[in-house]
């Protein structure tokens, strides 16, 4: 029971670089979730603590994320963040991985020709303990039971940042 457990968690995390690259040339350091590490770890370590949550909930075939994420330091925060690619368009975070329940990554629907996202910046200041929540619609899924991972990337006090939620279960009907 505790190896299935420990799959369910550690395998969306694994294989979910997988479902992101939707037919995408070359590998992209933003198409894919850190590698295993704790929920909410922020990349590199020099940043102030932030963690962050997801959820998501289906409408029918199509599933809504939320990730929110909250400033644990003592002092306000300039995050910085742009559209990148992923789960196959251009997008604000937070970007995402699915796997099935048995751990089977699930490929991002693929596009016509490379993606060029538009320059859009976004910033925003968080004060201490303050959270911002970031939302999205995936494109229609068959029916089934996903683990969802999803993870912010951008940049806070000037360096390059990453945070990561843990993986959520989401059922499509």
């Amino acid at each position: 029971m505790f190896c299935r457990v420990l799959a369910l968690l550690v395998l969306p995390v694994l294989l979910g670089s997988c479902a992101l690259l939707g037919g995408l040339p070359g590998p992209d350091p933003h198409d894919s979730p850190p590698g295993p590490g704790p929920a909410g770890a922020v990349f590199p370590r020099s940043i102030p603590p932030l963690t962050a949550q997801a959820e998501a909930a289906a409408t029918g075939r199509e599933v809504t994320v939320a990730l929110t994420v909250q400033n644990g330091s003592g002092q306000p925060l300039l995050l910085r963040y742009a559209a990148q690619v992923n789960w196959g368009s251009c997008g604000l975070p937070p970007y995402v991985a699915l796997a099935r329940l048995d751990g089977t990554a699930v490929a991002a629907p693929t596009s016509a020709g490379r993606l060029t996202c538009p320059e859009l910046q976004f910033s925003r200041t968080l004060a201490p303990g303050e959270t911002l929540t970031l939302k999205r619609t995936l494109p229609p899924l068959p029916p089934g039971t996903y683990t969802l991972t999803g993870w912010f990337d951008g940049e806070a006090g000037g360096e390059p940042l990453r945070v990561q939620a843990g993986p959520v279960v989401v059922e499509v009907k």
